[in-house]
């Protein structure tokens, strides 16, 4: 005999197993009598739209039928039922010559006014045309001076924007000068840099020299030193000085370094007439600009100034013709005729 402690997974899984198979099986029975309720409902539904048809069909052609063959006017009591009977037949009396009267018919009376209705009528007629016609020319009259405000603002419109133009020219080209004379200012300071530059460097390498000079010269560490042209050594307490070769060496590299100094002075001199000259140059080109722009502005606003007053004037002369049409008032002469006997 075997015992077991705890629970017997073996058949609990078995169970579950079996509950989940049966679960799949309900539900794959109740999804085939879903679709096969909704295959019904559509054969129904598909029959149901067939017996519709069919039904109105039939009314239909009874419709037609009717309509066709069974009106009421066919009918043998539509002359008694008829509700336009009165409406359709002919008066008692058409006119003032009417062949039916006779010699008691008294057909005329003496005051009788039998075109009053159509007189009103035609009257009636007469006013809604004229009212018309004077719509008419307001209208018009409206539309004319809308086209002309319109053109007077497109013609605004248009000088404003060649005004804006000419003003984006000119300072397009003052941007341009502007823009070459900072790039010519800068490229001076560059150079003014590199120039300085160059001068604290040879300024510094001369001291550098200098001092090396002053170290290792012949009077500080006390050496023979050579102060003779061939080679002659002699010590410095002793030296009674410079020869007549040196002595013209010495002035002719003086006169070399004048000369350099003359010429750099000269270059500096150039240079600052050359940026004297840009920049002269370049304030006449401004100012001449400024003037062009001006005279420039100047032209349009003459161009239109003139035109604004072609067109004020073209206002007031068809102004003055549309008011010469129109100069006939309304007065208690027109409607004096309305209302009386012919």
């Amino acid at each position: 005999k075997m015992r077991q402690m705890g629970i017997d997974k073996t058949a609990l899984d078995d169970q579950v197993r079996e509950k989940q198979e049966l679960a799949k099986l309900e539900k794959d029975r109740e999804d085939y009598f879903n679709r096969q309720a909704v295959l019904m409902d559509r054969h129904a539904q598909v029959l149901q739209q067939e017996v519709n048809e069919l039904r109105m069909n039939r009314e239909r052609g009874v419709n037609d039928y009717r309509n066709t063959f069974q009106k009421r006017e066919n009918g043998r009591e539509w002359d008694l039922n008829d509700p336009s009977r009165f409406r359709n037949e002919v008066p008692a009396r058409v006119g003032d010559d009417d062949p039916r009267g006779g010699v008691s018919s008294l057909q005329k009376f003496e005051g009788e006014d039998l075109d009053y209705k159509t007189r009103k009528v035609a009257q009636a007629d007469q006013q809604r045309q004229w009212a018309q016609a004077q719509i008419d020319e307001k209208l018009m009259k409206k539309w004319m001076e809308r086209d002309t405000n319109q053109a007077f603002e497109d013609r605004s419109e248009e000088m404003a924007y060649r005004t804006w133009q000419v003003g984006q020219k000119v300072a397009e080209q003052r941007s341009s000068a502007c823009k070459t004379t900072a790039d010519f200012n800068k490229a001076l300071s560059e150079q003014k840099k590199q120039e300085a530059a160059q001068a604290k460097f040879r300024e510094t390498q001369r001291n550098m020299e200098e001092i090396h000079n002053m170290l290792t010269s012949d009077l500080l560490t006390e050496k023979e030193s050579v102060v003779s042209p061939l080679g002659e050594t002699l010590k410095a307490e002793r030296f009674k000085g410079f020869t007549t070769d040196q002595r013209r060496q010495i002035v002719l590299q003086q006169a070399q370094q004048r000369e350099e100094l003359r010429l750099r002075q000269l270059q500096e001199a150039e240079d600052e007439r050359q940026l004297g000259m840009q920049q002269a140059m370049d304030n006449r080109m401004a100012l001449t600009l400024d003037r062009q722009r001006q005279r420039e502005q100047r032209a349009a606003n003459a161009d239109l100034a003139a035109e604004r007053k072609q067109q004020a004037s073209e206002a007031a002369d068809r102004r003055r013709r549309l008011d010469a049409q129109y100069s006939n008032a309304v007065g208690e002469e027109f409607f004096k005729p309305f209302g009386q006997c012919l």
